[in-house]
């Protein structure tokens, strides 16, 4: 394969824009389902039910989303990085043969103990809604197996830097979604959303293979667990896989502790998560999800001085994009969710529920991204036990931190467990980057944190600005409701882009080559 010609930053902050323009895509098309769910069904029992059936099956599946490419993109990018692309291609036709198997006995199983898995769940709710929920999950649990084949071969395009493919998994399978929403709700209720999301995580894998074909890679039936490389593999995959069992246990804690709070608030926690869950994916996300390939890059060339230099320049862009989006969700929580969700069966209260949620759970984004990055360079190095104690670690406090806190505030108490257990995380990860890798050059960002302070505090008097001068506006309800969020929006992002450059936050000299590639 070609030497992938990278210099730092500009590999970050292109592909992260690339992955972010996609995810982002994807977000937006997520949004609108969960807008079309909401006026179709409302909160109450049907979406609890189908809420609750999600979250198994979306637990097993994220373990091989998130945690597979943190195994498999270091090891691939060995082989490509030596030009052995046939012993890759050997490599992968055994993985996807043997996770096939795998995910299909995962789903089975899943079928059968669905009885048994889902109560559990919602020991607060009436039996109808508890059945109704049990049905759902035998069938939502066939997407173990197109989430977990699709999560291989994305980890492959991310080892050969191709972003694009890669990046619009959640755009096409939401598109799909929606359309088998829209076609088939009123004669098959909420079970035309779980069909939908077969149909379009199916044709995800497909666009995958299709891109990888495009690279030389056809596949055919290779069936060899005894090989060495295969065996190394799911050797690494444990301490990932019980890291991530333990942290989305978070999920079915708030599954518990929300059903006795009351119908309806467990799908307002959720809907908040996934609001917030969204954003952060479209932009911080997209600086982790870049950041990998390159570290597992240089980790395979032994090049340290490199992979901290990487790390600095991640945190950097994370901090630039993850600070001002905290304190823009922060203040337009409640207008962006009445904007989005209040119709149909979605009240005034529900929305304002849901902000107020949103906004405790706002530092989240930044703090998990924190130790997402950190992590990073342990997985490059192909280190996955310090990650998995730092889980642990995540598990312990939020589940404390969550009964406690929900005892004295209600359903407030889960947001702020949430970050505050995400906060103990952070410490932990940075404490041990420094033991193991060194000093990582925190003094080269000198007073960065203070220009991005002001340069933020700047931005937020423009969203209170814009604010006003929505109430000054007589406009119809629907309108008022697009600029409550649009107006503050623009007038913030205008005021933090001139505080950049007044603080220094960006240095101009970057922008002269695009101006002159423009030009």
């Amino acid at each position: 394969m070609t030497e992938l010609l990278v210099t730092g930053s500009n590999y970050i902050v292109k592909n992260a824009s690339i992955t972010a323009t996609l995810v982002g895509l994807g977000i937006v098309s997520g949004l609108i389902l969960d807008a079309l769910i909401l006026s179709a069904f409302g909160v109450g029992s049907q979406t609890d039910a189908f809420f609750t059936a999600l979250t198994v099956p979306l637990l097993i599946s994220s373990v091989f989303a998130i945690q597979g490419p943190k195994v498999l993109i270091p090891v691939f990018s060995e082989y490509f990085r030596h030009d052995d692309n046939a012993a890759a291609w050997d490599l992968l036709r055994n993985l996807l043969t043997t996770a096939l198997c795998a995910l299909v006995g995962i789903c089975l199983l899943g079928v059968t103990l669905s009885a048994v898995i889902v109560p559990p769940q919602i020991p607060g709710l009436e039996s109808k809604t508890i059945a109704a929920a049990v049905w759902l999950s035998r069938i939502i649990f066939a997407l173990v197996i197109c989430q977990g084949l699709a999560a291989i071969l994305q980890s492959v395009l991310y080892a050969q830097h191709r972003y694009l493919v890669s990046s619009s998994g959640k755009l096409v399978s939401n598109i799909l979604t929606i359309i088998v929403v829209i076609l088939c709700h009123g004669r098959f209720g909420i079970q035309a959303v779980a069909a939908g999301m077969l149909f379009g995580n199916f044709v995800h894998v497909m666009v995958l293979a299709l891109a990888l074909s495009r690279h030389n890679f056809r596949y055919h039936w290779v069936l060899k667990p005894s090989d060495p490389k295969l065996r190394e593999i799911f050797r690494s995959f444990r301490y990932p896989l019980a890291g991530h069992v333990l942290g989305e246990s978070a999920m079915i804690l708030q599954n518990i502790l929300g059903s006795f709070l009351g119908s309806g608030n467990l799908t307002v926690m959720r809907y908040a998560s996934r609001i917030v869950q969204a954003i952060a994916g479209i932009l911080l996300g997209s600086v982790v999800r870049v950041t990998l390939p390159l570290m597992a890059k240089h980790a395979a060339a032994n090049d340290l001085r490199a992979q901290r230099r990487t790390f600095l320049e991640s945190i950097r862009l994370l901090t630039i994009v993850g600070l001002p989006v905290c304190v823009w969700l922060i203040l337009a929580a409640e207008p962006l969710v009445v904007l989005l969700f209040e119709r149909g069966e979605f009240s005034r209260a529900d929305a304002v529920l849901t902000g107020l949620l949103i906004q405790f759970m706002a530092a989240d984004i930044l703090l998990g991204r924190l130790v997402s990055i950190t992590q990073t360079l342990f997985y490059a190095n192909m280190d996955m036990r310090t990650p998995l104690i730092s889980t642990v670690i995540f598990t312990v406090s939020h589940t404390v931190l969550a009964i406690v806190l929900v005892g004295l505030l209600g359903v407030l108490g889960l947001p702020i467990a949430v970050c505050l257990a995400s906060f103990t995380t952070a410490i932990y990860m940075i404490v041990k980057l420094q033991s193991r890798f060194g000093p990582v050059g925190w003094r080269e960002m000198r007073d960065f944190p203070f220009r991005l302070a002001a340069t933020c505090a700047v931005a937020g008097g423009g969203f209170a600005v814009g604010a006003k001068l929505v109430t000054l506006i007589t406009v119809s309800y629907s309108v008022a409701k697009v600029l409550g969020v649009a107006m503050p929006t623009a007038v913030g992002m205008c005021l933090f882009i001139a505080g950049a450059f007044s603080f220094r936050l960006i240095d101009r000299r970057l922008l002269l080559p695009m101006w002159r590639r423009v030009s």
